[in-house]
């Protein structure tokens, strides 16, 4: 069975939490499961299993997000705070999306799992995991109710990428990101963009689990991921200089 699991991060992230969690994995995961770390401008140490590699090289599509955004926010002038976030979202969520895009073409594993880098893994996970998340369906999500509506918690995606339905998820990954339809929506968060598809009833997907809002403090509350332990939201960020929606330092912000 082959399995690669990516994640990304930038600079800021990595020395919160980012290097510790990567750790965890190194040492949790089955052997023959590969690890890739997409690192944002920043080197990266890491146990000898874990591959690194230049985001900005293997991803160069980003740059062009980069700058329509860029293009985009400056030509709205002043903005309120909470616009400014609007961006800061589009952003943060963007790099996720380009590593999925980018290692579903060229992993060459059947399975692929993104996992977000704060999640730490609290022991090995058990015997056929990721078969039974999947049960033979295109991709494993957990789909959550928010005050936005559906929302898939992209903390953990599993994908089967020789199923057929994987390259319809593809394009329209890459319609969102790519073709930068993402910039048309109300909230630009991963996400929502993800349950769009998944509710259109056109790929096959196995929903992990149903959280309500008020389980939302709770990530990963399905039995089966339970051995992932997930630092989701501001929490991680406090008493330090990050800003709690982009999860960057002021010097280091992109817009």
């Amino acid at each position: 069975m082959s399995v690669t699991v990516v994640t990304t991060l930038h600079e800021d992230g990595y020395k919160l939490y980012g290097q510790r969690n990567l750790g965890t994995w190194s040492s949790m995961f089955p052997s023959d499961w590969s690890i890739l770390y997409y690192s944002e401008k920043h080197n990266a140490t890491l146990p000898e299993r874990v591959k690194v590699l230049d985001f900005d090289q293997v991803c160069p599509e980003w740059q062009q997000f980069y700058n329509t955004v860029k293009t985009q926010y400056s030509q709205e002038g002043t903005i309120d705070e909470k616009r400014k976030n609007w961006y800061k979202k589009a952003l943060r969520w963007s790099f996720k999306m380009y590593t999925v895009l980018h290692a579903m073409k060229n992993c060459g594993s059947k399975y692929l799992i993104w996992i977000d880098a704060d999640v730490w893994a609290s022991k090995p996970p058990g015997n056929k995991w990721i078969e039974g998340c999947l049960k033979n369906t295109s991709l494993a999500a957990q789909l959550e109710f928010i005050k936005a509506g559906g929302h898939i918690e992209t903390g953990i995606l599993i994908f089967d990428l020789e199923h057929p339905d994987t390259e319809k998820i593809y394009d329209w990954i890459h319609q969102g990101y790519v073709q930068y339809k993402i910039l048309e929506e109300e909230k630009p968060w991963d996400g929502i963009w993800m349950a769009k598809l998944l509710k259109k009833n056109t790929v096959s997907w196995n929903n992990l689990t149903m959280v309500t809002k008020k389980d939302l403090a709770v990530a990963f509350s399905n039995e089966r991921l339970s051995w992932l332990v997930h630092g989701v939201g501001k929490k991680k960020f406090r008493q330090t200089e990050l800003n709690v929606r982009s999860g960057r330092t002021d010097k280091n912000e992109l817009i």
